[in-house]
């Protein structure tokens, strides 16, 4: 069903269609009534002001208040029935909803009112509207009574009336010259009549006529005028009207001020208007009781907030002044609030009331579809005034979220745009469009609002919508027509329903939007919300992810513009910034770095992100990247490059190197306009011409140019926002706009950035779901190419970029190692903390007899993947078991070793084609090598057991050397007893052996040095003891000794377990045990017995000192475990001196030999005290004479130095003396003086001197000199 068939839809709507001015509704009473509707609120909104009314009358003073609400609330509606109620219209007092206020207030609507009509948009001033609305309001009601003086000019009419009288009016017109200043009027044959002065006085005469008398007047007769169209003092004026109203007989003077706060707003640039006016306006509540003759109340309309209309132009005290004045009266006038909340019910009745039954069912199914998308319904529901479903199906097919954001932009509108009109607007455009299930949306108020020829209330907002249209007009829609491939008519033709239809009005949303960014339902604009907000169109445009896809769309505006930016959310919020910044002067000055070249490298840069890949270092363009196969981590040689250019390309670049894959990745466009095909064609030329390796080619479908333009503008503002570059680029920017700039810049950046990763997706065959208009040229089958043997890519499924590259390598390593385990969780790298934790378990699993019981829940869970995988076992629950039949390996490393040794590499190779790692394969040799009980050796020498990552090649694994298994359980069981060693050893392996014979021989050579000890001191008190050599406690020393000795000097495992099972020991070695473990303490207490005491028992006479001998050799005898040596002794020292003070003969003996020891050693150290003495006196004269001698020599000493010093010095003289003698005679021997006269006798000569110089001899001097005479 259309939507004209279930309301009524005007054809068209007119300027003055739904605005209501009180001075129009008031005459108009019946259609105005008519139109009421009252709610609850606007009935609680009456009975406010008739509550004030009342109050006026109570006190008898003035009163006023703000009738607020928004455009459309219904403000002048509200004062026009007011007016009408308190004149007594039966109509307005018999309005459905307003009966209880009226039976309320019935004492204050018996009064009688002189109700005033303001409408003040073009009034000269404040006073001027006031009293000229009042005068004509008499005029009106009361044309038989006489006019109030408001105006100065009245005065001087009444003077010039009362003159005449005096006068006559033939002497007193006698005095008006003929020739009047025409500029003040023209009067009747240029001299003032009576005629016209009686008008003048009456008031019936025009403004410029009354001007004109009264100023014939003042030229005249009245020159002490100054001011003949001045209106009284506004406090002066109010008193002469509630004068003049009394005397009517009114009870109440009542003023309606309609577009009051409109009429100011017209003149927010001049500050001293609006302060004065302010003040002026104060008056109306100003004035106390007692001051008026009759109370008077003012109703005055307001949309905005007073402050709102300051808006920070002015300065200082200025600023405060105006502040202060609209503070005043904001405390000062009451204020009557017409809610929003009841706009649904208004505009129900007013527009959207159903003109028949099934119209109502048909809007009623309606919204029960939209109510049945939750998420839509939600942000459909969004407004100021928290609406409901029932004020959903009040306004349908307009929304709440719709209504609100109508509400504010009508609040910055003209009077000319209320709700009520936009809405009617709304539906007539689409009168032939719109069906019964359509949801009009929000993008749709821009056309009307935006668009139309409607100007905002401010000059800030004239700029804001100019910048609003002018972004549309010359941005987004040639934008948008490009996109669509349409020009303006044809999208202006365009149904409804078309694509680029909605797109636009997507956009245009954005715009409304940042035009009114207050409006609750505008407010953190989501991709969902966007789309909830233009229902219906954009759920039947894209599907199923309606946000998913209003990201898309709006990613790419943001690509474009740089004014749009969109969060990195799942939902993002989406805005849009109307700015006066040329984003596209700006950069032009890098428009350079759009280049080939550079698009290459930021596409390079790009890919190397999304897969996850890192530069090498080892030469540009290549690159390499990590992945997990099956658990083990793999590198691959990343290369990007043209494929099809083989001097960019050559073939060795293309070629893997030994043992690594290789990845090539060809860009999605070309230089020269070739299509990828030839990139692919290159590959497979390669193939026919044999050349093997392990590469993997990608080759993309290249783009469009619309697509790769994108790139070039992101690599301009990649390189515009690096660095101070902006700073640079945006010298010429205001400096307030700098940043905000640079922010959205910025923005545009991250939004191209995450633009092309998508695009990017979609050339290389990953995003196949995307629509293929980015796509220019499309590669046929694959994008994947491969030049390795028995390898077939195929197109993955995947998300990523990197998902796409891990999968085609991974298919590539499974088709080279088919028989690699497949491992749990085959993406997360097996970790060699995992293999030592299954070795750990191996180990202790052997070591228990193939069965380990308990393994905790954390261990289990960290190895049970590499257990399954790799067949090291089974792990149920908390048991973990090894043997042969648990190792999956198991038969074919026996088959390997054979019956002898076998090699590590041996083994690798058998594990070589599964691909395996070596960490893998050292746990698997490793288990093999426990659970065959094999030793390892190293350049055939025995070796510890390696761990993990410690295996080499030519490391042998032997068959097991071990003794014999009655052997090991003799030996087993003696270590047990003797050293406390192999409790937790239960069978026989190479391991167990090797552990208990290191055991042994530590505790062999810890105790080698006390048992040795022991015996020694044993020995050497054995007479005194009587200890034979068959005595238990002999034999018990000996034998430790011996075997301590034995063990520690074995040099093998076998060799010291076979010792100790062949050692003769008693079957109950305790003793032994006892012997060994008490060594330390039995030497201890032999070395410190008192022997001088015990040896002296077998002298000393008397029962007591035998029976303690024999006492003390009883327990030597015995041994040691069971009766321990030391308290024997000292028993025995201390019954060895009981015996001694038993003897008093021996007691005398022993006091003289006593005596007699000290007599001697006090003579001995009188005796020593002497000699040191006379030692002492010795050494002290040696040294005195020593001294004197000393001193004696020095000055000897002393004495010859002078002497040879003299001596040498004399030499000296002497030998110098003569070498002058020498060097004079050998002078007088060599020198020759000649006389020559002629030529030729000085050539001889010079001859000779050559000669000479020819025999040079070492401390010769040749000197020649010569003189004329």
């Amino acid at each position: 069903m259309m939507l004209r068939d279930a309301i009524d839809v005007p054809r068209s709507v007119h300027d003055d269609d739904f605005v209501m001015r009180i001075h129009e509704g008031v005459p108009a009473a019946e259609r105005t009534l008519q139109d009421y509707v009252v709610t609850e609120k606007i009935a609680e909104a009456f009975d406010e002001g008739l509550t004030l009314v009342n109050s006026a009358l109570t006190r008898g003073n003035a009163k006023g208040a703000f009738i607020h609400g928004s455009f459309g609330a219904g403000k002048s509606h509200y004062m026009a029935v007011m007016h009408l109620l308190l004149t007594g219209n039966p109509g307005a007092r018999a309005l459905q909803g307003l009966q209880p206020v009226v039976s309320a207030h019935a004492d204050v609507l018996s009064r009688k009112y002189l109700a005033v009509d303001y409408h003040l948009i073009g009034a000269a001033s404040f006073e001027s509207a006031l009293f000229q609305g009042y005068l004509n309001t008499v005029k009106e009601k009361h044309p038989e009574a006489s006019a109030p003086v408001l105006n100065q000019s009245d005065l001087l009419f009444r003077d010039a009336q009362q003159l005449r009288s005096q006068m006559g009016d033939e002497l007193f017109f006698s005095k008006f010259a003929a020739d009047v200043d025409p500029v003040f009027g023209t009067m009747s044959g240029g001299v003032l009549t009576a005629a016209e002065l009686d008008a003048a006085a009456a008031g019936t005469a025009t403004e410029t006529d009354r001007q004109a008398v009264a100023s014939a007047l003042v030229e005249t007769y009245f020159a002490s005028y100054t001011s003949t169209s001045a209106w009284l003092p506004i406090d002066q004026g109010l008193r002469v009207m509630t004068d003049h109203a009394k005397g009517l007989g009114y009870d109440g003077l009542v003023l309606f001020l309609d577009e009051l706060v409109l009429w100011l707003a017209n003149h927010l640039r001049d500050s001293a208007f609006i302060a004065n006016e302010a003040s002026k306006v104060a008056k109306l509540v100003e004035t106390g009781s007692g001051q008026m003759s009759i109370p008077m109340i003012s109703f005055v309309a307001r949309q905005r907030a007073l402050k709102e209309f300051l808006g920070g132009g002015n300065v200082g005290a200025e600023q405060v002044a105006l502040e202060d004045a609209f503070g005043w009266w904001e405390e000062r006038f009451d204020k009557i609030t017409l809610a929003a909340a009841d706009l649904p019910q208004i505009v129900n009745k007013r527009l959207l009331t159903p003109t028949s039954e099934a119209g109502k069912n048909a809007l009623a199914s309606a919204v029960a579809r939209v109510r049945a998308n939750p998420t839509d319904w939600k942000h459909l529901l969004t407004d100021s005034a928290g609406s409901g479903a029932v004020d959903f199906e009040k306004v349908y097919p307009f929304s709440p979220a719709l209504v609100d954001a109508m509400v504010a932009l009508s609040a910055i509108m003209q009077r000319e745009r209320t709700a009520l009109k936009i809405m009617s607007e709304l539906l007539s455009r689409g009168r032939d469009e719109l069906t019964v299930g359509d949801v009009i949306p929000v993008g749709d108020l821009f056309d009307v609002v935006v668009l139309g020829d409607a100007k905002p209330l401010t000059e800030d907002m004239v700029k804001v919508f100019d910048a609003a249209a002018s972004f549309y007009r010359g941005k987004m829609r040639p934008y948008l027509l490009d996109k669509h491939q349409l020009t303006d008519s044809e999208a202006r033709a365009l149904d409804r329903n078309h694509a680029f239809r909605r797109e636009d009005r997507l956009a245009k949303t954005l715009l409304v939007a940042a035009i009114a960014p207050g409006a609750t339902s505008l407010k953190d604009l989501t991709a969902s919300k966007l789309a909830a907000l233009n229902f219906g169109s954009v759920v039947s445009m894209f599907g199923g992810n309606v946000s998913g896809q209003v990201v898309t769309l709006a990613t790419e505006w943001q690509g474009k513009f740089s004014e749009i930016t969109v969060g990195s959310t799942s939902d993002p919020v989406i805005s849009l910034q109307l700015t006066g910044v040329d984003f596209d002067a700006i950069l032009a000055h890098v428009t350079q770095e759009d280049s080939h070249p550079n698009r290459r490298k930021l596409i390079r840069d790009t890919l190397v992100t999304e897969i996850s890949a890192s530069a090498t270092g080892s030469y540009a363009g290549e690159y390499s990247l990590d992945h997990v196969w099956r658990g083990q981590k793999r590198a691959v040689d990343v290369v990007f490059g043209n494929v099809r250019d083989t001097s960019a390309m050559p073939v060795e670049t293309v070629k893997a190197s030994d043992g690594q894959w290789k990845l090539i990745v060809d860009y999605p466009f070309d230089d020269e306009n070739k299509p990828p095909s030839d990139d692919a064609a290159r590959i497979y030329d390669l193939k026919r011409e044999g050349v093997v390796t392990d590469t993997v080619v990608w080759v993309p479908h290249f783009l469009t140019t619309q697509r790769m333009d994108d790139v070039g503008k992101l690599v301009q503002l990649e390189y515009l926002l690096t660095g101070d570059r902006f700073d640079q680029y945006s010298a010429n920017l205001p400096v307030a706009d700098r940043e905000p700039a640079r922010r959205l810049l910025t923005s545009q950046r991250d939004s191209l950035r995450s633009q092309l990763a998508a695009l990017l997706r979609q050339a290389y065959g990953v995003d196949s779901s995307a629509n293929d208009e980015n796509l220019g040229t499309k590669l046929t089958g694959t994008n994947f190419i491969t030049l390795a043997e028995g390898f077939t890519p195929t197109q993955p499924s995947a998300a990523t970029l990197r998902d796409a590259v891990v999968g085609v390598l991974g298919s590539a390593l499974t088709s080279r190692f088919p028989r690699h385990p497949e491992i749990e969780r085959g993406t997360e790298e097996v970790r060699r903390s995992e293999l030592n934790a299954v070795l750990d378990l191996v180990r202790r699993a052997t070591d228990a007899g193939g069965r380990l019981d308990g393994v905790d829940r954390a261990t289990g869970t960290k190895v049970r993947r590499v257990v399954t995988a790799y067949g090291v076992g089974t792990l149920r629950e908390t048991t973990y078991a090894l043997g042969a039949q648990d190792f999956v390996l198991f038969d074919e490393f026996t088959r390997t070793a054979g019956t002898g040794d076998v090699t590590v590499g041996a083994l690798r190779g058998v594990l070589a084609p599964r691909g395996i790692t070596t960490d893998a394969m050292d746990l698997l040799v490793l288990a093999w090598a426990k659970i065959t009980d094999r030793e390892w050796f190293r350049a055939g020498s025995r070796t510890p057991e390696p761990g993990i990552g410690a295996l080499t090649p030519d490391m042998m694994l032997r068959e097991p050397v071990l003794p014999s298994e009655e052997e090991w359980e003799t030996a087993l069981r003696r270590a047990k007893a003797l050293f406390g060693v192999g409790a937790d050893e239960y069978h026989l392996s190479t391991a167990a052996v090797t552990r208990v014979s290191e055991a042994l021989a530590s505790k062999a050579r810890s105790a080698l040095s006390t048992t040795s000890d022991a015996a020694a001191e044993l020995a050497a008190h054995r007479e005194a003891l009587g200890i034979d050599e068959a005595a238990p406690r002999w034999q018990a020393v000996t034998r430790g000794r011996d075997l301590v000795a034995l063990l520690a000097a074995s040099d093998a495992p076998v060799v010291r377990i076979e010792a100790l099972a062949q050692f003769d020991l008693p079957d109950e070695p305790e003793a032994v045990a006892r012997s060994i473990a008490a060594a330390g303490d039995v030497a201890a207490a032999l070395r410190g017995a008192n022997w001088g005491l015990i040896n002296r028992l077998a002298t000393l006479g008397g029962e007591r000192a035998s029976r303690a001998l024999a006492t003390l050799r009883g327990v030597a005898m015995q041994a040691e475990f069971h009766a321990p040596l030391k308290p024997a002794l000292e028993s025995a020292a201390h019954e060895a001196v009981e015996s001694l003070a038993a003897d008093p003969d021996e007691i005398e003996r022993r006091r003289r030999d006593e005596d007699e020891r000290r007599k001697r050693e006090e003579e001995a150290r009188r005796e020593r005290e002497k000699a040191e003495r006379i030692a002492a006196e010795q050494r002290a004269e040696r040294d005195a004479e020593f001294a004197r001698q000393q001193a004696s020599l020095e000055a000897q000493r002393r004495e010859q130095q002078a002497r040879d010093a003299d001596i040498a010095a004399r030499q000296a003289e002497l030998d110098r003396i003569q070498l002058l003698i020498d060097a004079e005679k050998q002078a007088r021997l060599t020198e020759k003086s000649q006389t020559v006269s002629k030529v030729v006798d000085v050539q001889e000569i010079g001859q000779q001197i050559a000669d000479e110089l020819s025999k040079p001899v070492e401390g010769k001097t040749l000197r020649v000199s010569w003189r004329w005479e």
